[in-house]
């Protein structure tokens, strides 16, 4: 048995041997992965059978598969059964019986929907009925009647963090693991493919994969808004016209941007992972994003840091620039080596 001295510090790359080549194809296609929506189911959840079909019609031509309920019990009974390819529920607020309010309640209780993305559909747009929502689970909001093109934007947003998500956890399993015995390093991460490699093998330390994997979320943050600079409100437009990814390709082929990197400290003990994310950014108000609030529940961005704040403890320093995350590991993790 090898004997590493503690703590063992390393300062690495976080892309693999070989990564180099695949960031420049990743910079021709941009940096996220284009999701094919083939084959990705959407459930419809409205007691208004014109409604329902309004909605389907709207979203055809974005390529996804739809199934339907027509009330919230039917919509239950039919999730009781795991549904392949599911990757969000389009689901009504007011209906009779069981309202889609009661809906994400019971799928927040459910241990293989509790991810599932819900898209609440309300005419109900007072705070106070969004903060219920919102504290039921429900990030995602559109108002009736509902513009196509929002209803397109906001489904997609929802589609595409969940499929994300669970495309990380997917690597998870699957990968092995270069960092396993790593007790404390520093990674310098320039690109959002590296963001998600490293994100995968920090994950992969700690025996709380499915909330640790959240922290890809906080440095593809780090990189987008801290090094490249990009508003929420140039965020919100970019995303709205398809050129998000094309923006987000030439900030990083900027001059000003090449050598640019977020700097992300891992330490592990017996029983706890401690990240700490900084990035060469100005900071931002980091307050107002750790929790959902009532203006933001209809944008089709700007969710990400809320919905990883509710799985890890976020500790914003200072202007914003820089972040401690702390996980509790499984307490089964074997001990860290001390003198």
């Amino acid at each position: 048995m090898v004997n590493i001295p503690a703590p063992c510090r390393v300062e690495l790359s976080a892309a693999p041997v070989g990564a180099v080549g695949r960031n420049r194809e990743i910079a021709r296609r941009g940096p996220r992965r284009m999701l094919d929506n083939k084959h990705t189911k959407i459930l419809l959840v409205d007691d208004d059978p014109l409604a329902l079909d309004l909605t389907q019609r709207m979203l055809t031509e974005d390529g996804y598969e739809f199934l339907t309920a027509e009330s919230g019990e039917e919509a239950q009974e039919m999730l009781e059964t795991p549904v392949s390819d599911l990757g969000a529920v389009v689901l009504d607020w007011r209906m009779p019986g069981m309202s889609g309010i009661d809906v994400l309640v019971w799928m927040k209780e459910q241990e293989a929907l509790e991810h599932l993305p819900v898209v609440m559909q309300t005419g109900m747009i007072e705070p106070e009925h969004i903060r219920q929502g919102i504290e039921a689970g429900a990030f995602y909001y559109l108002t009736k009647p509902t513009e196509r093109e929002v209803l397109r934007s906001v489904v997609k947003a929802a589609v595409s963090d969940f499929q994300s998500k669970q495309a990380l956890l997917d690597r998870l399993r699957k990968s092995d693991n270069p960092y396993q015995m790593l007790r404390e390093g520093i990674f310098h991460v320039r690109t959002l493919e590296e963001a998600e490699y490293l994100s995968v093998r920090i994950a992969n330390s700690c025996k709380a994969p499915d909330r640790v994997v959240h922290v890809s979320e906080i440095i593809t943050n780090a990189i987008e808004h801290g090094n490249l600079k990009i508003s929420y409100e140039e965020k919100t437009e970019l995303v709205k016209s398809g050129a998000w990814n094309r923006e987000l390709e030439r900030r990083l082929a900027l001059p000003e941007n090449a050598h640019k990197y977020v700097e992300v400290g891992v330490k592990r003990t017996s029983d706890h992972l401690t990240v700490t994310v900084v990035d060469q950014g100005d900071g931002f108000e980091f307050q107002k994003y750790l929790e959902m609030d009532e203006s933001r529940v209809f944008d089709n961005h700007g969710r990400g840091i809320a919905i990883a704040h509710s799985y890890i403890d976020l500790d914003y320093v200072g202007k914003g620039n820089k972040v401690v995350i702390t996980v509790a590991c499984d307490k089964h993790l074997p001990p860290a080596h001390t003198q």
